[in-house]
């Protein structure tokens, strides 16, 4: 409990008051000595209001604390957290408030004064937005109670600490579940061709249709029920998908509000959660600074232990190391499987990653989704005017034409490349993922 602003302002005018009786020496001792007097009792009856005011301070504790939590947050959503305060004193209290919440968590909607009468009850709503990956630890609600006259402040704090799992954001992967693959494949802004009965998983038998290949007529079928007859495949399911998703300190590069690493998290959850719901198992391994490993696991209820691996996941300064993150998957998994490399492909990272293609290819289908800077593709929509606009477009010009030459040469070594800007790796990538799957390349 501490002074507050009134009772030290009160103490500084009392002090003030001090030099009248000094004043009035010069002109009158008798009145002098009267003010002296009034000084002290002035000061008499103050210190007296203020010991029975601070007497009370065991109101300022009745008070209970239920916070209502959510059981996850997102990060950039917003999510509303309830609180009940009810007060079990006698008296009214005036109170401040302030949530305990990390630095990365931003805090609105917060009614930071409340009067709250006797043996009353507020509730009050406000939300988080949290602004990064991770467990976040949020201790009790900081309260500064003033006292009744309003001469004391004590500060304390009510309620539970809480730690909150903040999630990526998977508010895409909520809305496209409760829709059809088709559907989500379309709002996605995806366009595929429907290649009916040309998988290589039998579905089912059905009549003959405009347009079906004569290899697909089912001639037992068709003899007995004296009419043409098709079988009808579906792409093949109980494949493997892994990703390889890259850590190192390529992926710290901000591209608007996120980092190139949240972009392929992303990309990533989403990408697998289309894997899982067209039937293939989805494992995850990551290298460079952080080394987790999720065998491949087959349910649509997988995507819940996907997210579970990776929620508190962040890029590190290590240097990636494409070899020996081959090597190590190669000892971890040696069934066929789609490998999808998630990273942001650098100069210098051209020869150690051709060689861990090499590696992988020799055993497992492969994928490289490389993030391209956005400004690559801004800067050269910019007009010229002057020298110096010439050379920034020469220069970004001649970059992305040696970065294409790079990608090029992994396209040459059987390699399919994904290469897109961050905001845009989610679609092409699950586009990728479905023409391959489409197409039966595995």
């Amino acid at each position: 409990m501490k002074p507050s602003h009134l009772l030290l302002r009160l103490l500084l005018l009392w002090l003030l008051l001090a030099t009248l009786p000094l004043a009035l020496r010069i002109w009158h001792k008798d009145w002098a000595e009267f003010a002296t007097l009034g000084w002290w009792l002035t000061g008499f009856v103050l210190a007296l209001i203020a010991a029975v005011d601070a007497s009370r301070r065991r109101h300022c504790t009745a008070l209970t604390l239920t916070r209502h939590w959510p059981d996850s947050l997102s990060v950039g959503v917003g999510t509303a957290v309830e609180i009940e305060l009810h007060n079990r004193g006698a008296i009214a209290l005036h109170l401040q408030l302030r949530e305990d919440a990390p630095i990365s968590v931003e805090v609105l909607g917060l009614t930071p004064t409340l009067t709250l009468p006797a043996n009353a009850t507020a509730r009050l709503r406000y939300e988080l937005h949290p602004q990064l990956r991770g467990d976040m630890s949020f201790g009790p609600l900081w309260l500064l109670v003033r006292s009744r006259w309003r001469l004391w402040e004590l500060r304390t704090r009510v309620g539970e600490p809480a730690v909150i799992k903040v999630y990526p954001n998977f508010a895409a992967i909520s809305h496209f579940a409760s829709i059809g693959i088709d559907a989500q494949i379309g709002a996605m802004g995806i366009h595929l061709q429907q290649r009916r009965g040309e998988g290589s998983d039998f579905r089912q038998l059905r009549n003959f249709r405009e347009g079906d290949a004569l290899r697909q007529i089912d001639w037992k079928s068709t003899a007995r029920y004296q009419k043409p007859i098709s079988r009808e495949y579906q792409e093949e399911r109980d494949q493997d998908v892994i990703f390889l998703l890259d850590c190192g300190r390529r992926m710290r590069t901000l591209d608007g509000e996120l980092s190139h690493f949240d972009h392929a998290l992303n990309a990533v959850l989403l990408t697998g959660y289309v894997a899982l719901r067209q039937g293939d198992a989805v494992g995850l391994m990551t290298f460079a600074g952080s080394d987790r490993w999720l065998p491949p696991v087959k349910s649509q209820s997988s995507i819940n232990r996907l997210i579970n691996q990776v929620y508190d996941l962040h890029s590190s300064t290590a240097t990636s190391d494409f070899v020996q993150a081959a090597q190590s998957l190669l000892n971890r998994h040696r069934k066929r499987a789609l490998v999808i490399l998630v990273s942001d492909v650098r100069d210098e990272d051209a020869d150690d990653l051709r060689a861990a293609c090499r590696l992988l290819a020799d055993r497992h289908l492969m994928v490289v989704a490389s993030l391209r800077e956005s400004f690559l593709d801004t800067e050269m929509q910019q007009p010229v005017h002057t020298f110096e606009d010439a050379l920034g477009y020469s220069g970004t010009a001649l970059y992305k034409a040696q970065r294409e030459e790079r990608l090029q040469r992994l396209r040459h070594g059987g390699i399919i490349v994904v290469d897109c800007p961050p905001q845009r790796l989610h679609t092409d990538l699950v586009a990728q993922y479905l023409l391959m799957k489409r197409s039966g390349m595995f």
